[in-house]
Parts: structure tokens; sequence; C-alpha cells
């Protein structure tokens, strides 16, 4: 989680063609059409950005004021600006609610990290986890149910659930090693997450929202970071496959059709967040201080 403090403003780089090849590799079907964007400059450590429900605003946690805050850039790039100030470290992804009225995230504000949320209108935010443990990633369902994973229940991370108001907590995964970065299917029954038990090799799983029947999608490689698309029929996912640095893939919801999506080459490409039509998938690209945020808008052919 270290980022890096603000230097002038964000730009947007010359978009980049993209028409990739066939890759002769086994274990990926294809690669995609599209042309790829650089939204921010690295060296700022802007990461884990997200879409706002109208798909015009895009939120991103980056530490140029010199904390981990929350961030804002326009869908089309431009000058970022503060969305939330606070004395805190607030960490992404932020993920709204379906009318984009509040917002929830984690932070430390309170000394441990925890799951708040925001309404934005009055600016007040509230912790919704349990105070006595570390607690990250926040995903916010249609059914108004929050997602997240913590390091209450056992085990290394844990999924639980709650609602917005803070009631109803559950925790919906008890298996060795890391279960993590939980996310809501559009329809909100189903949640994507990433588990290792134990062996530090992830694999992307589906459950439904009683963390009932669970099954993995993906094999072969290690996934991390789902993302369903709008339609609820892909997945976007972070994985390391065929190389040392994770890649920014596609696939079916089922785990079929893995597809490479245009990013920069040779380094770590992580956090796809897909926008609200469909067309664009926006990531992470660097390590810690490096990272830039870069969106990839999808051939409509």
């Amino acid at each position: 989680m270290d980022r890096r403090r603000l230097v002038g403003h964000a730009l947007v780089a010359p978009a980049i063609a993209i028409a990739l090849r066939r890759t002769a590799s086994a274990e990926i079907d294809s690669e995609m059409h599209g042309t790829l964007h650089r939204l921010t400059e690295r060296g700022h450590g802007d990461n884990r950005a997200t879409f706002m429900p109208d798909g015009k605003t895009i939120l991103f946690a980056s530490k140029r004021s010199g904390r981990s805050q929350i961030w804002a850039i326009d869908r089309h790039g431009g000058r970022p600006r503060r969305f939330l100030h606070s004395e805190a470290n607030d960490y992404g992804r932020v993920a709204p609610n379906a009318q984009g009225t509040q917002v929830c995230f984690s932070s430390d504000r309170s000394g441990q990290n925890l799951i708040y949320v925001l309404d934005i209108a009055s600016g007040l935010a509230r912790p919704i986890s349990d105070p006595g443990y570390w607690s990250f990633a926040p995903s916010w369902s249609s059914h108004d149910l929050i997602a997240f994973f913590s390091r209450k229940g056992g085990n290394v991370m844990n999924l639980w659930t709650v609602r917005s108001d803070g009631t109803q907590s559950e925790q919906i995964t008890d298996q060795r090693g890391e279960s993590r970065q939980p996310w809501w299917s559009p329809d909100g029954t189903t949640v994507a997450f990433s588990a290792d038990y134990g062996s530090g090799t992830f694999t992307v799983w589906l459950s439904n929202a009683a963390g009932g029947l669970m099954r993995a999608v993906t094999r072969n490689g290690s996934f991390e970071q789902p993302f369903w698309s709008p339609d609820g029929k892909k997945l976007a996912v972070s994985a390391r496959i065929n190389g040392s640095n994770r890649q920014i893939y596609l696939m079916n919801a089922d785990g079929s059709d893995l597809a490479l999506i245009g990013q920069p080459r040779n380094v770590e490409n992580v956090h796809p967040a897909w926008s609200p039509d469909g067309h664009s998938i926006v990531f992470t690209s660097g390590i810690a201080a490096n990272e830039a945020l870069y969106i990839f808008d999808l051939s409509k052919a």
C-alpha cells in the first residue's frame, strides 16, 4: 500500500492502438483488440481504480498528497482531484452503491484498518466492520450487501458480508490460507473472489451470498482480483500464467475463453475494473511509487 506524493498533474498519454496477434499458449485462447490509454503519470502510486455508476468518474487511491487518499479523475483523463479528505490513510478499491450516493472503502482512521461507508452529500463516514480486526477491499452489491476480506474468523484471510448500516455481519468463507478480493455480480447473487488454500497460488472462486455452492473457475496459473462485467457474463482478472509479471485477462464467468487485453509490457498489471457500459477496463500498472492508471477501450466490432 505504499503510494507516492503529488507532482503537478496527471496527463492522458496519447492513445496506443492495439491489434494483438493470437497467442500460441494453450492456456490463452485469444487477445483482445482495442485502444490503450494512460490516465495518470507514474510516480504517484495511483492504484485500485473503480468507476462511479454514471461511468463518467473514476475513483482511485493515491499517496500523491503524502498519505493514501481517495482521488477522482474523469473517464477521459485530465487533472486528478481530491474526492475525500481525511487525516488518515484511506484505501481503494472504492465501491459505490447502485445509486452513486454512497461509497464504501477501507481506512485506518480509527487506528485499525476497517471498512467505512461514506454518504457523499453529507461527507459523513461511519465504520461498519468489527473494530477489533483488520479489514480491506469492500464490494457493494445491488442487494445492499457489502462483502470484504478480514483477518477475523481464523485462517489468514476470510470473506465477510455486512449490511451498509453495519448490521447482519456474516462470515462466508472458512478455509486455509487467504480468501480475498471479493466482487459482486451485477445481480447481487454471486460473489467472485480469489483464494489460495495456503498454497500462495490463487484461484478464482464463485459463491452465493451465503457462502454456499462454491466452485473454482480457473486453473494452471495464479488468478486474482476478479471483477464482473456489467452484463454478468465475464470476469476481468489479474493473473500470472506464462511469466513473472501479472497481466490483465478477460474470461467467461466459467473460466473459459481466456484473453489478454492491451497493457504495458514487462511490468505488473493488476486490479482491473470494468466500466458500467462494458466498453472499457481500467487497471493499475507498475508497483508502489511507479504505479499509474491505464484504461483499455475494447473494440466495438
